[in-house]
């Protein structure tokens, strides 16, 4: 018995001489374990990528939508009616119930008009919505007079813009349109308008012509954007529900009342269809990498415990139980995959990979299949008979 026990107090200092005997195969293990965090990590930190990837996408990019005809054929001189523009900016919801909201579906309107006028002589008046309605402003410099800015193109004043070196006596200017419009009106000056055109004032695209009541007029362009979107789909829906907006169509036949709205979201749709299925890819990849790693374990477990059967024949022989030797065997593969594990997430962290409380929660589901796999192995071990395993060669 003294003997015995002896020898099961020299078990611990057994493994470890093992260990230290087979450095080879305690590498591969531990390197088994090191690659599959590493990979973990990766995959992880990818899909992190894709996933953020998909948001800026989704954030950052702008749909941009025209108004055309009805057939799509025509968006830069159009015969449009005001109204339209007022639909689109939800001034029209008491009237019709389908335009409801519509303000919370689009975004950036813009819009302009053209009307010669008889005086100023040779001049030109734009109604416009904001500076970026009409590309004659892109390069322009518009300084406001104090008080004002360019939020006054978008209300009811009777304002206007004019050109750098426009003689104008006061604070207002008088204007007559030309035939057929037939109006005058005159218009306070609100700001100055240099290196754009030297012909042309601008004014707000809607002005009451008396108390409560403004006159609609034929506009030249109209663009706006889909105001969120993460909510494409449905702004569109939104859009197209009415009986004023249409997908444009050649075979469309004019009926007076619908136009046509061109959707510019082909290469956003596609480039978030691709992003997508990348993350998709990703994600599929994450359980394979879990059953490719209990497998991996347990096969380079089983290659390192084949030639260690006479070493466990002789535990048996001491008296250690199976259960024991399954407990030690396990042991030393939980201390080498914990150590590769370890290193694994430290090359990931060295290499810049995306290792937060996901990617530690991937690699400790790794960890677990590669335990998974040496208990298998170690089961294995462990359950040989003596007799069976004193007869087999090294």
């Amino acid at each position: 018995m003294g003997e015995k026990r002896r020898g099961l107090g020299y078990l611990p200092l057994l493994s470890l001489r093992v260990l230290l005997r087979r450095p080879g195969a305690s590498l591969l293990l531990a390197a088994v374990a090191a690659l599959g965090v590493y990979a973990g990590c990766g995959l992880h930190s990818l899909a992190v990528q894709q996933q953020r990837a998909i948001e800026d996408t989704m954030r950052s990019t702008v749909i941009h939508c025209t108004v055309t005809d009805v057939r799509g054929m025509n968006a830069d001189n159009l015969s449009l009616l005001s109204p339209y523009v007022e639909m689109l900016l939800g001034r029209k919801a008491e009237r019709d119930p389908s335009l409801a909201d519509m303000d919370k579906a689009v975004a950036n309107v813009r819009a302009k008009a053209d009307w010669e006028l008889s005086w100023p002589y040779e001049t030109t008046l734009c109604r416009l919505l904001s500076q970026a309605s009409d590309s004659r402003l892109d390069s322009a410099q518009i300084s406001f007079e104090p008080g004002w800015d360019e939020s006054a193109l978008m209300g009811g004043e009777m304002v206007c813009l004019v050109p750098e070196g426009m003689d104008i006596e006061g604070d207002c200017l008088d204007i007559v349109a030309a035939p057929p419009v037939d109006v005058s009106m005159s218009l306070r000056v609100v700001g100055r308008i240099s290196g754009g055109p030297d012909n042309v004032i601008y004014s707000p695209f809607f002005m009451p012509w008396e108390e409560g009541v403004s006159t609609a007029f034929s506009i030249q362009s109209c663009t706006f954007d889909i105001r969120d979107t993460a909510r494409l789909e449905e702004c569109k829906e939104k859009l197209f529900s009415t009986p004023f907006f249409a997908v444009p169509s050649v075979n469309a036949t004019p009926d007076g009342l619908a136009v046509g709205v061109l959707v510019h979201d082909e290469v956003y749709l596609k480039s978030l269809e691709e992003l997508r299925s990348n993350l998709d890819m990703l994600r599929l990849l994450q359980p394979l990498l879990l059953v490719l790693m209990g497998g991996i374990s347990f096969f380079a477990g089983f290659l390192v415990n084949r030639r260690r059967q006479r070493e466990f024949a002789v535990m048996r022989c001491l008296g250690m139980r199976g259960r024991a030797i399954f407990g030690q065997v396990l042991g030393e593969q939980l201390a080498l995959g914990l150590t590769g594990g370890t290193l694994g997430l430290c090359a990931a962290l060295a290499t810049g990979l995306e290792v937060r409380s996901g990617g530690l929660a991937f690699s400790g589901a790794v960890i677990g299949m590669f335990l998974l796999g040496a208990a298998v192995c170690a089961g294995v071990a462990a359950s040989g008979s003596v007799m069976k395993l004193m007869k087999t060669e090294e």
